[in-house]
């Protein structure tokens, strides 16, 4: 019985599972800085670029466009991490619940890796846009839950359309940007410990 940890394997368009590179692992931690800046713009930048109350959902694009390039595993734990970075730099009064939204927006735009889809420009884009909006409702929908009233004509006309029209303007530049950085889509996932090799 061997003591080594699970190591993490990269498949390829469907060959059988091969060790993971060490430029894998540096593409893992440029993953990382992405989703720090990313979160660091958000708060900062972001909120200047803003049409009535709709601001560009940045993290909603950087969430697809890794989760597309590397997998719903790499696309949860990322949008996770990025959702809890923005609820703890940003004055928002819920913790966790941006995190939780980002988290389900990665592993779903995870689920296109390696499909036509994820070579080409305008599916990412449109799947960003509708993140954007995945995440105003459902984040709307918690402070409904919470007592905040939420007028639904209010929020579709001043927050929610601005939002995903600037999320579409500035997804293209974020694709290209990040798939420059990660190269061609391709599942990472773990190790499966019931498998021996």
């Amino acid at each position: 019985m061997s003591t080594n940890p699970p190591s993490l394997i990269v498949s390829g368009g469907g060959s059988s599972p091969q060790p993971a590179q060490p430029q894998q692992g540096r593409a893992l931690w440029a993953v990382g800085a992405m989703i720090l800046l990313g979160v660091i713009l958000q708060v900062a930048l972001m909120p200047f670029m803003r049409i009535a109350d709709g601001i560009p959902d940045l993290m909603a694009c950087l969430v697809v466009t890794v989760a597309v390039l590397r997998g719903p595993m790499v696309g949860g734990v990322a949008g996770a991490a990025g959702g809890l970075l923005v609820e703890l730099t940003a004055p928002i009064g819920t913790l966790g619940v941006l995190a939780l939204l980002y988290l389900a927006l990665g592993a779903w735009a995870g689920g296109y890796c390696e499909r036509e889809e994820s070579v080409h420009v305008l599916p990412p884009i449109v799947m960003a846009m509708a993140g954007a909006a995945f995440v105003q409702l459902g984040y709307a929908a918690v402070q409904l839950m919470l007592g905040t009233p939420v007028f639904a004509a209010n929020f579709t006309a001043r927050v929610l359309v601005p939002s995903i029209v600037l999320t579409g303007l500035i997804a293209a530049p974020v694709l290209l940007i990040v798939r420059r950085l990660l190269g061609e889509p391709r599942l990472t996932e773990p190790f499966q410990l019931g498998q021996t090799r």
